[in-house]
């Protein structure tokens, strides 16, 4: 068979990194963003600070984007979970007519 067969391991595992990453990502940067700078003049030290709010903003968003990947993963984990359970219980019925619920 040819292409990328997904295991079920493959989505936990993804799952679990994509975790770690976002945890990992978030320490790396207070959401209010870099700590400030003087630049000398209160215009530029107020532009800087509206700047480097923003990048904290963004970093924030960014880590929750993440995070929500690693839900996605999940979700699709109990949903491939759930049809295999079906199989197994459609499967089951057949061969044994009358001994399953």
């Amino acid at each position: 068979m040819d292409g990328f067969q997904v295991t079920m391991t493959d989505l936990q595992s993804a799952a679990n990194e994509f975790r770690a990453q976002a945890a990992a990502f978030s320490c790396a940067m207070t959401g209010s963003g870099p700590a400030p700078v003087d630049g000398g003049s209160w215009v530029i030290n107020d532009a800087m600070s509206m700047v480097l709010k923003s990048i904290g903003l963004l970093h924030t968003q960014l880590t929750a984007a993440i995070e929500n990947d690693a839900a996605t993963l999940d979700a699709n984990y109990d949903e491939y979970r759930h049809a295999e359970n079906t199989i197994v219980h459609l499967v089951t019925a057949i061969a044994t007519p009358g001994k399953v619920r």
